[in-house]
């Protein structure tokens, strides 16, 4: 069943001293790659139905291929507990591999039912009545405030007929031209990847009412749902194999334990300022039937706001090196931010790390705090050390290319936004 651098580094940290890292430079343990080059059988990040939907901070297919390809087997069990849109079941489905998928964003469920559909499927599998009897209305105190009243006539009676008609097999993929859709139709700023209500987006919403907007929406619905149509076929081109997949999505992965051995943990985490993916997919998660409750408690654990019930020893002495510089900047809730982020990690890895054969494959970069940049995968590196695990290689991607919204000075800290420069592919072997 389918259910679903360091030379950079050390760079990006000047006032740092040559230390453990450095030296392990010398010795061939780090290396420099470009993972778009290096995995050359890849045509684009979105190639078959990587990108189906919108998704912030993916994981790219080239780094996931490159892993699955060098450190697994054809039949092995492949783990991501941070899944974010799916990347690592596609990658599976196509080279032959078993997957789990954890995530507390709910709406994973959705875009990996979508992007690994593997029926024959057609423009009329997606068809959706704007004029349902019934509408459906989203549990959303905020409904009116993202969506002129205008829209929200049209948009309820087709998620009318989305959740009371159609089959729980074709849901998935209607899901995605409809989302596309309807956050067009509100005023949500698409180039941002937080949901915002920008001056843009509120003009765009009073050009399409001056417009002959029901048109525009079916027919963007119509367009939106081809394209998706030729990326399962694409998908479906590409042979992928009949794999055993366990998608779970809605739960809190640091407070879960694995129930089965796996071969690798293939993830990428959240970065240590990466926050809010919830409300990045909060309209999403409220029309697809998600209440204000629900939403409330996924991102009350979303790192680094969860709130851990357990002290966690970290097994790093690089973290509290750089410890000692966040809380220098007399700054508690970044301090607060930096300790819940690395506890957090350490207390997945400490509860699931026996239930992993052979390898971890964690892919994260250097982020800066407030002109600090954080070395995430050595931190990392030295606590799974401290485990047991064996330190193989770490690759340094450069970053050449970026989705999310960039701006010269960063709004929430008025410092410049100096965004990470490259990203480290650690690989940790079992002892």
């Amino acid at each position: 069943m389918r259910y679903f651098l360091i030379e950079a580094y050390l760079l990006g940290i000047k006032d740092a001293k040559m230390s453990e890292a450095s030296e392990q430079v010398s010795k061939g343990n780090y290396k420099h790659v470009l993972f778009r080059e290096l995995v050359d059988d890849i045509p684009s990040t979105t190639y078959a139905t990587h990108g189906i939907y919108y998704y912030p901070a993916k994981f790219i297919p080239h780094v996931v291929r490159y892993v699955i390809k060098n450190y697994t087997r054809i039949g092995d069990w492949v783990f991501d507990p941070f899944a974010g849109s799916g990347t690592v079941a596609i990658e599976c489905h196509l080279l032959g591999r078993n997957y789990i998928l954890w995530d507390i964003n709910p709406i994973l469920e959705v875009i990996v039912k979508a992007s690994t559909y593997m029926d024959e499927v057609s423009l009329d599998d997606l068809h959706i009545d704007f004029n349902y009897h019934k509408a459906f209305i989203p549990q959303w105190n905020n409904l009116t405030y993202w969506h002129p009243r205008e829209f929200l006539e049209v948009l309820k009676r087709a998620w009318g007929y989305y959740h009371y008609v159609l089959n729980s097999e074709k849901k998935a993929i209607v899901a995605i031209p409809l989302l596309k859709v309807t956050k067009h139709f509100s005023y949500a700023d698409e180039q941002i990847a937080k949901l915002y209500k920008s001056k843009a987006a509120v003009k765009k919403v009073k050009r399409l009412l001056q417009s002959n907007w029901r048109f525009k929406l079916t027919h963007m619905y119509n367009d939106e749902a081809l394209k998706v149509v030729k990326k399962i076929v694409k998908f479906n081109r590409l042979n992928p194999k009949e794999v055993e997949g366990v998608v779970r999505a809605g739960i809190d992965s640091l407070s879960e334990e694995l129930k089965q051995e796996v071969d690798i943990i293939l993830t990428s985490p959240p970065y240590l300022q990466a926050q809010e993916y919830i409300r990045s997919s909060k309209l999403e998660l409220f029309w697809l039937g998600y209440s204000k409750k629900d939403i409330r408690r996924f991102r009350n654990r979303e790192i680094p706001y969860n709130k851990l019930e357990e002290d966690v020893e970290i097994k790093s002495k690089l973290y509290f090196e750089y410890r000692r510089k966040v809380k220098k900047l007399k700054h508690p809730k970044l301090l607060q931010i930096y300790d819940t982020y690395f506890k957090s990690l350490a207390l997945f890895f400490n509860k699931n790390s026996d239930m992993v054969r052979k390898y971890m494959a964690i892919f994260v970069g250097p982020v800066k705090v407030r002109g600090i940049r954080v070395p995430i995968d050595e931190i990392l590196r030295e606590h799974l050390e401290g485990l047991g695990w064996k330190h193989e290689v770490t690759y340094v991607d450069k970053i050449v290319s970026r989705k999310l919204f960039e701006a010269e000075i960063n709004p929430a800290t008025g410092l410049k936004d100096e965004r990470t420069p490259t990203e480290h592919l650690l690989i940790m072997k079992k002892s």
